[in-house]
């Protein structure tokens, strides 16, 4: 009976024995999974915060040689593969560079650089009526302004085409001399406005909602003809 209880005692504690060495690999098998997994979460945010660095800075410098070059009375000008036009000049502070597009693109893209070539600011908008956003770098390449100021605007400029092509009149959004479209949003709403010419003496406006793209308000005031 005794020597029954050791054999049974010896058993157990061999079992005890493999079952401590089991939960000592499981606990080491955790343990390097979660080093694993948070070496993994450190790279992973070490990598976004590069990308965001990248973001935030500009190493985009004006071709100054190129410029003296080809300038005459400190402007230039030549196209793109596409037909797109650039234009670059210079003034007493700074240099510029001028994209404008073919149809069917209709945003102008304006860059201003600091005298010492790198990138001051960049502008885009519908020529002649509205901002469509603009971004902003110090005089390191450091990032310090960026404004949409599509986001109000969830009736967008493309939705607003179609809207206009679908008026009776004969609306030519690139008549500069008869034709605005402006835009505004504050606390009274978020509105556009096209104005355009269809008879004399006089031009049309239609304002429409800029979330919405209800047309609000149909409307004209005199205007002299040139």
């Amino acid at each position: 009976m005794a020597l029954a209880m050791e054999n049974y005692l010896a058993k157990l504690n061999e079992g005890s024995i493999a079952m401590k060495k089991c939960l000592i690999i499981v606990l080491i098998f955790i343990f390097c999974s979660c080093k694993g997994q948070q070496k993994k979460e450190i790279t992973s945010t070490e990598s976004e915060n590069q990308i965001k660095k990248q973001e935030e800075m500009t190493t985009e410098k004006f071709d100054i040689g190129t410029f003296e070059k080809n300038s005459i009375d400190n402007t230039c000008s030549f196209k793109l593969e596409d037909g797109s036009l650039v234009t670059l000049e210079l003034d007493e502070d700074f240099y510029y560079k001028t994209l404008i597009p073919i149809l069917p693109k209709l945003f102008t893209e304006e860059k201003r650089y600091y005298k010492s070539g790198l990138l001051e600011s960049i502008l885009v908008k519908f020529p002649n009526n509205f901002i469509i956003s603009l971004v902003e770098y110090d005089k390191e390449g450091k990032l310090i302004n960026k404004i949409n100021y599509d986001s109000p605007f969830k009736f967008n400029f493309e939705q607003l085409i179609r809207l206009i092509e679908n008026e009776n009149d004969d609306i030519d959004i690139f008549d500069k001399k008869n034709t605005t479209i402006g835009r505004k949003s504050d606390e009274s709403g978020t509105f556009w406005f096209i104005t355009y010419y269809k008879v004399p003496m006089r031009r049309e406006v239609i304002k429409v909602d800029g979330v919405t793209g209800e047309i609000l308000e149909r409307s004209f005031y005199p205007h002299e003809e040139n």
